[in-house]
């Protein structure tokens, strides 16, 4: 049976990049004419699963039916093979993903919705298959909000309710759960409305500072493109003011680059920030740029400043080479000087070209010379 989100999409007439593959057997006996349709990625799970990655692009999960129990709130559910595929679209999350679509001889093209998902597709309606469902697995509210935001769909009154249940056990999850699910966020064409609602809804179980939906929207124009990792610059907006907030970010279990981006943006966000491109330079250091977008979102007034030093930086490398320098007779550490000095005077439009550097480095030296 094919599941989730491809029946979903087919009824909603959008293309799936993804396939789950849902089988009453054991998965095993199908992994190896999948590899025999070409190169792919091959990755077993201990939840019955087998992910394969073709090069196109393309996912196709194929699990073994299960059913699940939650043993508390907020953990890994305890899975075992279920009996029918009726039983395993009923632990599923919402109506809409707890369709499956036969691909057996014998009932070929057949829909399986047990849970009325089709019709609850047409009212464009969210709706949970059991009350606690947001108890057993509080990740479910975020990809509620994804899903609403992604189709224009509203919340059937249960799973509103559900949304009191996911406030009170969010803080359960792991980070890396709730990061998980910022992530997949994070790509969604009204990403600004995604982070706001998470916030509204109280699904960021730590201190926290608000950010307004203007400020999401103008950091979500700055970076353009939609990718994974852009959650960790809106995540930056909701960092808190406090002073823990630095403690707050390196307790975080999250990669190296990812943590320089969140105290790059803590640290320019308590400063008096010079608008004199090369004096801002200079204190800039190796900041992260991503951090300065976040600045320019959270503070408008500066967004222009700091727009156009990150393009007059792109061109600010001194041409002359360190080498040359050395054979004018300056040092080592003179010349690291030099240099900052021509990034300086090209952030601020006093030099242009390779010959302009060489005339400011002539001064430096009939300036010594004269001395």
């Amino acid at each position: 049976y094919v599941v989730g989100g491809y029946p979903r999409d087919l009824f909603l007439g959008k293309r799936s990049p993804d396939i789950d593959i849902v089988v009453l057997e054991d998965i095993k006996k199908f992994i190896e004419p999948i590899k025999k349709l070409g190169p792919v990625e091959f990755r077993l799970s201990e939840f019955m699963t087998a992910k394969f990655a073709f090069p196109d692009g393309r996912i196709l999960d194929i699990a073994r039916a299960r059913r699940e129990r939650y043993p508390r709130p907020a953990v890994l559910p305890e899975v075992e093979p279920a009996e029918s595929i009726e039983e395993d679209l009923w632990r599923r999350d919402f109506s809409i993903n707890a369709m499956a679509i036969s691909l057996r001889k014998s009932n070929f093209g057949e829909l399986i919705d047990p849970a009325s998902g089709l019709e609850d597709l047409r009212r464009g309606t969210i709706r949970v298959l059991k009350e606690g469902s947001f108890r057993d697995d509080p990740t479910r509210a975020y990809r509620a909000i994804r899903y609403s935001l992604r189709f224009d769909f509203s919340y059937d009154p249960l799973t509103e309710r559900e949304f009191d249940l996911a406030r009170k056990y969010a803080g359960l999850l792991t980070f890396p759960r709730i990061e998980n699910e910022l992530r997949r966020g994070s790509t969604e064409e009204r990403r600004a409305e995604f982070f706001h609602e998470v916030e509204a809804r109280g699904l960021f179980p730590w201190e926290h500072r608000k950010a307004s939906i203007e400020e999401l929207r103008r950091l979500d124009k700055l970076l353009g493109e939609r990718k994974e990792g852009d959650w960790v610059l809106f995540f930056a907006l909701y960092l808190p003011e406090s002073a823990g907030a630095r403690e707050f970010v390196q307790n975080l279990p999250l990669e190296r680059s990812e943590k320089k981006v969140l105290m790059d943006f803590l640290e320019l966000r308590e400063e008096k920030i010079e608008t004199d491109p090369g004096e801002f330079h200079l204190k800039q250091g190796k900041r992260a740029e991503e951090a300065l977008l976040v600045l320019a979102a959270c503070r408008p007034g500066l967004r222009d400043f700091l727009l156009d030093y990150l393009r007059r930086k792109r061109n600010a490398s001194p041409r002359i080479r360190p080498a040359e320098l050395m054979e004018m007779g300056f040092s080592g550490r003179e010349i690291g000087e030099i240099l900052k000095k021509i990034e300086v005077l090209r952030l601020r439009g006093e030099i242009h070209t390779e010959e302009e550097e060489r005339a400011f480095i002539r001064s430096l030296l009939n300036r010594e010379s004269g001395s």
